[in-house]
């Protein structure tokens, strides 16, 4: 059993872009944070920068550290390796990962996951270690409306569809009629999207949903959905009247500007389980 310190000196947070590493840095001082883009935090003494190429440095600083958790936060871009510089690990695994690396995020990080815990190292999801990160069920603001339950309904079976060939999180509806479906990339460029989609293809007024929720069979431990203010902000730019997110299964960042956001453009941000 792996003994869980309360300041963090035994976790190491692997850091991509957004907010979520650094909340969680901010609960836990005494937790390394490991970068692997070269930001300038890098010259802070609790950072640590690493390379794609030296994943058995990686392994050694976490050993040298009394690391036995490591929570993944953060979009991290797909590496590219440079084989002239691989060290003697990542060398070894470079084969089954050139395999991952052209299939999609679930298959790739749960490898990536299970060469952690090979080396004996608890994997942990951002839920996991600040749970109040997620949604109980219900309207966190607004309230619905009269084909809310319609819309999800399809929502939720484009996602079905979706889910085996690990594609997106996310669909956008109005009136039943798809606007949009997240790609590769991202969740703010589908909203853009749909922004800009001709007003001859809308119902004016009408308004629509975004959903998202996790894929069938993902790791939540290290790829769970994310959504903040940029996400609402989008949204309501986009002329939606709401977003739809698992409960337990999303994280919101900066909860308080979210709502703020959402009831200043009357939309409503609603965890409701999928039901189909």
């Amino acid at each position: 059993m792996i003994f869980k310190m309360n300041d963090g000196s035994d976790l190491a947070i692997i850091g991509g872009s957004g907010k979520l590493p650094m909340i969680i840095k901010s609960s836990y001082e005494k937790a390394i944070y490991i970068t692997f883009d070269n930001s300038k935090k890098a010259l802070e003494n609790w950072v640590i920068n690493c390379e794609f190429e030296k994943l058995g440095v990686l392994f050694d600083t976490l050993k040298s550290n009394r690391i036995s958790r490591v929570v993944l936060a953060g979009a991290i871009s797909r590496p590219h390796f440079d084989k002239n510089k691989l060290d003697k690990y990542t060398q070894s695994i470079m084969p089954r990962l050139s395999e991952k690396l052209v299939k999609g995020d679930n298959e790739l990080l749960s490898f990536i996951a299970d060469e952690f815990e090979k080396k004996g190292y608890q994997i942990q999801g951002a839920s996991d270690i600040l749970p109040d990160l997620t949604l109980e069920r219900g309207f966190l603001c607004g309230s619905s409306y009269e084909s809310l339950s319609r819309d999800i309904k399809k929502a939720d079976n484009i996602l079905k569809l979706l889910s085996p060939q690990d594609i997106g999180q996310g669909v956008v509806i109005e009136n039943g009629l798809v606007l949009g479906i997240e790609t590769l990339q991202g969740t703010n460029e589908l909203l853009k999207f749909v922004a800009g989609t001709s007003s001859n293809l809308r119902l004016m007024n009408f308004g629509g949903i975004f959903v998202k929720r996790p894929k069938e069979n993902q790791d939540l431990r290290f790829d769970m959905p994310v959504i903040g203010p940029k996400t609402i902000d989008l949204a309501c730019k986009a002329g939606l009247r709401g977003i739809v997110v698992s409960p337990r299964s999303v994280i919101i960042v900066d909860r308080n500007d979210c709502i703020e956001i959402a009831e200043t453009n009357n939309f409503f941000i609603l965890a409701e389980e999928a039901n189909i």
